[in-house]
């Protein structure tokens, strides 16, 4: 009878430490893991935009929770960073100021509306074209995210869905070079469409 009773011990035992896990992926991903996310969705949508290439909903395999709500407690320095890099990706420089003890990579601040990326002075300066892909993908970051945003002056807090802002940054992104191509009549490099 106990040899019976034993394996149903274990059952339980194991249903009772599964319940927990379970409960906890229902959670919002906070912290560092919603900021990695944020940047990873921020440098794909920048990367591909430059590229002219679009990978779709499913295109980056690091936010594959697309679908689940997620948290970033660190947004500004997460979004600057990851602009940052995607720019460099085209050999694009850019800088968010420069004081001591700083490298420009990402914006100091924790409010994002006070963010604003430069051409980095201690490299050649920007192509108007350059120039031009820096300020509309900047601005489509932006609108995106500062509207996942918590709406107390000066929060550094976003909450969002990995593909509704990628989507959002992507169209953006699209609508403003269609803008760029017909006011000019050409095509910026990575803007054919």
């Amino acid at each position: 009878m106990e040899a019976r009773t034993h394996p149903l011990k274990w059952i339980l035992a194991v249903l009772i430490v599964a319940l927990p896990t379970s409960a906890r992926a229902q959670q919002p991903l906070t912290g560092v893991d919603g900021c990695a996310i944020l940047a990873s969705v921020v440098y794909t949508e920048v990367t591909e935009a430059r590229l002219g290439y679009y990978s779709g909903p499913s295109g980056d395999p690091f936010f594959s929770g697309q679908n689940e709500t997620t948290l970033c407690d660190e947004t500004a320095h997460s979004v600057t960073r990851a602009f940052t890099a995607a720019l460099r990706q085209a050999n694009i420089d850019v800088t968010w100021g420069f004081h001591v003890g700083y490298s420009g990579d990402y914006c100091p601040g924790h409010v994002l509306s006070q963010c604003f990326p430069t051409g980095d002075p201690a490299m050649p300066p920007l192509s108007e074209r350059d120039r031009s892909f820096v300020m509309r993908s900047w601005e489509a970051v932006y609108d995106s995210v500062s509207g996942q945003m918590s709406l107390y002056p000066g929060s550094n807090v976003s909450r969002f869905q990995g593909s509704e802002l990628g989507r959002s940054i992507r169209r953006l992104i699209t609508a403003s070079n269609a803008i760029s191509v017909a006011s000019d009549g050409r095509h910026l490099p990575g803007e054919e469409q």
